[in-house]
């Protein structure tokens, strides 16, 4: 007999670490969004350079480069693209009338207070519970991959379609995607 058990642990760090990673570059979005602009701090010439020590020149351009994607339009659209990405039903691939079954809060996968900006929570206990009770819909809920390949030139519709079929790690690498070559 051969008896295949799920490694909950290393499944629970393995969903907590792109968690880690999902807030680590939402908070990183985020604090560029509302920086602080410092609009007399412009770029030094050579010549202003040279009449500044090194720790002078470095302070200015660090104030100087501050808050230049403050409010910008397009990474405010990546943060609401992630942030809804997340939320949306996973299309079961087997079913196609119907979703997999279960989202981020199933599991103990939350948000937190609307002041900080789309930052997740996870509740251990809820989650090791799920990877125990439901393995296959968690992993389908992050690593479902869907028929349609990417592709930067799909039609809405393929786009719309790949989108409600994929996992939320292929969502996210989708709209990263996107914004980068745009």
């Amino acid at each position: 007999d051969i008896t295949l058990t799920l490694d909950v642990d290393k499944a629970y760090e393995n969903i907590k670490t792109f968690v880690d990673k999902y807030n680590e570059l939402i908070d990183k979005l985020n604090t560029k969004l509302n920086e602080k602009r410092y609009a007399d701090y412009l770029p030094l010439t050579q010549e202003q350079k040279d009449a500044m020590t090194e720790k002078e020149v470095e302070k200015w351009e660090e104030r100087a480069r501050s808050g230049l994607l403050k409010g910008d339009s397009m990474l405010q659209d990546i943060v609401y693209s992630m942030r809804a990405a997340l939320y949306d039903e996973v299309k079961s691939l087997t079913d196609n009338a119907r979703g997999i079954g279960i989202n981020l809060a199933d599991i103990g996968i939350t948000t937190g207070q609307y002041y900080e900006r789309g930052k997740l929570y996870i509740d251990e206990s809820k989650l090791k519970e799920a990877l125990r009770n439901n393995p296959d819909q968690v992993v389908q809920l992050f690593a479902q991959k869907s028929d349609k390949d990417y592709s930067p030139d799909m039609s809405q519709a393929d786009r719309l379609e790949r989108t409600k079929e994929s996992g939320l790690a292929y969502r996210l690498s989708d709209i990263l995607d996107d914004y980068i070559r745009t």
